[in-house]
């Protein structure tokens, strides 16, 4: 998948504004300068991307829970799950090419819960 993002990038020439990573411990830092999250979608990985309010490409995931967070992404608008089947350039493309990406990223602001640590800790307070 990596090659494959690669291989977009450089047939866009974009390589003055996408990078393709592999491991990084820079995840934090790499999401506040990012449009878009190309992930697995775990528990951790899928709160951090949308608290950051970033969309996300999913790939890949486990049997279990990760699909039922790929089909909860899907389904409310903050993702798009890349099955093995899907045309990886076509997919990308449409998202650049068109007002989808920006129309995930009002998805999740509406999806997200700001300040719910605070409201869990004062209805918790207020039993």
């Amino acid at each position: 998948m990596k090659q494959e993002f690669k291989k977009l990038v450089n047939e866009y020439n974009a390589s003055n504004r996408i990078k393709v990573l592999g491991f990084t411990d820079k995840v934090p830092e790499l999401m506040h300068i990012s449009s878009l999250v190309v992930t697995k979608p775990g528990g951790l990985t899928t709160t951090e991307t949308l608290a950051c309010g970033l969309p996300m490409v999913i790939i890949n995931p486990i049997p279990g829970q990760e699909e039922e967070n790929a089909e909860f992404l899907v389904s409310n608008g903050v993702a798009i799950w890349l099955k093995k089947d899907d045309n990886l350039e076509d997919v990308i493309s449409s998202l650049f090419s068109s007002d989808a990406l920006e129309k995930m990223k009002e998805n999740v602001k509406t999806l997200s819960k700001k300040n719910s640590t605070e409201q869990i800790c004062q209805i918790c307070l207020n039993i």
